[in-house]
């Protein structure tokens, strides 16, 4: 089973995702951006994005959690939130691993031993090298094309100030009282891609089943929740303290299929459209079912969408593929 959804999402004076700091002043991630000018010609932008790994980091977090609290295996470092996964032969020996382990055997004693490693994936460089790809794919978070040129990255002043010059340490002596800084902050209306494999839960990279069906089923359900979780709580990304987002999921549909399909990119409009289209193709060509679900406050769904009322409703509705 293979799930794709196109997310489009409003995120007001955000910070998510910061690219570097450079004295006092931390840079907003920026991308080089095609746009279609009015003669027909191109030329590039650069504007606020969000980038694939910032947004994978919060899942995996979420998905650990999520698998602790089912009771299913995750490694000490995942727990943490620190994703070295099975890097090097010492890390892998935690899960089981020996030396003398052919990739077959060693990838199974990681994926046995921590969910995390199933569906993110890891790359043992150490010695013989074993590679799990990852389970789920995400892209960027870019500006809708529609609304790029009213995306915009803008620099925010702030000041630290000290109220006990007499209590600085010897080694702060001479610093200045009051200490500015900048933090850029970004506004835009951003769509991404999501898809899971999770077909690809429990099984080994040559094809074989690693894992038991209710474990694998255990696992397929937890990898869901952990999305509907970030999607719903908004817990994404950088400077959440401080700088939390005024932010609304605006749209999002969803593919459910038996192979590998991926929704139309929602930077463009037409993106449901186009969606239905190439479905219909798959359907026709192939024999494949395709269930299609969606929520909006931008469109009128097509008949074709299982149209819902939330977006936490459209992950439920994907979970009942798995629970059937």
């Amino acid at each position: 089973m293979f799930v794709s959804l196109g997310i489009r999402f409003e995120a007001l004076v955000e910070a998510l995702n910061m690219s570097e700091t450079v004295g006092n002043y931390s840079r907003h991630r920026r991308v080089p951006y095609i746009i279609k000018d009015e003669d027909g010609s191109y030329r590039s932008v650069y504007v606020p994005a969000i980038s694939g790994e910032s947004i994978a980091h919060a899942y995996q977090v979420l998905l650990a959690e999520e698998a602790i609290k089912d009771g299913l295996k995750v490694c000490e470092e995942c727990r943490r939130g620190e994703f070295f996964k099975s890097m090097n032969r010492n890390l892998a020996r935690r899960k089981g691993v020996v030396d003398g382990d052919d990739f077959k055997v060693t990838e199974r004693k990681i994926v046995e031993n921590c969910v995390v490693e199933d569906i993110g994936g890891f790359l043992l460089a150490e010695g013989n090298p074993v590679k799990r790809t990852s389970a789920f794919q995400v892209s960027y978070a870019l500006p809708i094309k529609r609304a790029v040129m009213a995306s915009v990255v803008d620099p925010q002043l702030h000041a630290r100030h000290s109220i006990a010059p007499e209590a600085r340490e010897g080694s702060r002596e001479g610093a200045s009282e009051q200490m500015i800084y900048y933090v850029e902050i970004g506004t835009a209306i951003y769509g991404l891609v999501f898809n899971i494999d999770l077909a690809a839960i429990g099984v080994s990279a040559y094809g074989d089943k690693i894992l038991s069906d209710n474990e694998i089923k255990k696992r397929q359900v937890v990898a869901l929740k952990a999305l509907l979780r970030m999607l719903s709580s908004k817990q994404l990304g950088a400077k959440l303290s401080r700088f939390f987002p005024h932010e609304e999921i605006k749209t999002m549909f969803a593919t459910v299929s038996e192979k590998p399909f991926t929704v139309s990119s929602p930077l463009e409009d037409t993106f449901i459209q186009e969606t239905l289209r190439r479905a219909k193709v798959i359907e026709e060509k192939f024999g494949e079912k395709i269930a299609i679900y969606g929520f909006s406050k931008e469109f009128d769904l097509p008949e074709e969408v299982v149209k819902l009322e939330t977006p936490e409703e459209v992950i439920l509705e994907i979970l009942k593929h798995v629970e059937e």
